[in-house]
């Protein structure tokens, strides 16, 4: 399946009410949902990255953020993952939903909490159209966002 990346933004430190993906404040009220969720994105084949969704993030251990994507069950899958993180890290996946362009955030692979400690739940395409990781350090670094991509 050919699959269009297109890089829209950069990674920045930003307060917690910030234009995210191009809507004043649309992420920062994201409701919490995966969608058609894949609780264990270790099972999906054929992981890779998306491209353009890796950024560092500002963490004493060397960490970034991305967005991976793969296959289960005929179905392509996004999550967010944070790599070499640090105590009190966590990471979270926004998302676009194809159907109504409303702004979701999904962490926890469960879809109980905003945030996950290590990746999220996999939101399929069937659902997202642009995706991107959100990092949030307990500490002075506060919340980043890695790059927005349309990811189908």
């Amino acid at each position: 399946m050919l699959r269009k990346i297109i890089a829209t933004a950069t990674v920045t430190t930003v307060a917690a009410g910030a234009v995210l993906m191009g809507s004043a404040g649309a992420a920062s009220a994201a409701p919490l949902w995966c969608g058609s969720w894949l609780k264990e994105p270790s099972r999906a084949t054929n992981i890779s990255a998306v491209p353009g969704t890796t950024a560092s993030v500002s963490s004493p251990g060397n960490g970034y953020i991305r967005v991976n994507q793969g296959t289960y069950g005929g179905k392509w899958y996004a999550w967010a993952k944070l790599y070499n993180g640090w105590q009190g890290d966590l990471v979270a996946l926004i998302w676009v939903n194809q159907s109504n362009s409303a702004y979701y955030q999904c962490g926890s692979r469960d879809g109980s909490s905003e945030y996950s400690m290590d990746y999220t739940a996999g939101v399929d395409d069937a659902h997202a159209y642009k995706v991107q990781a959100k990092h949030w350090h307990n500490g002075a670094a506060g919340i980043s966002y890695g790059p927005t991509v349309i990811w189908r």
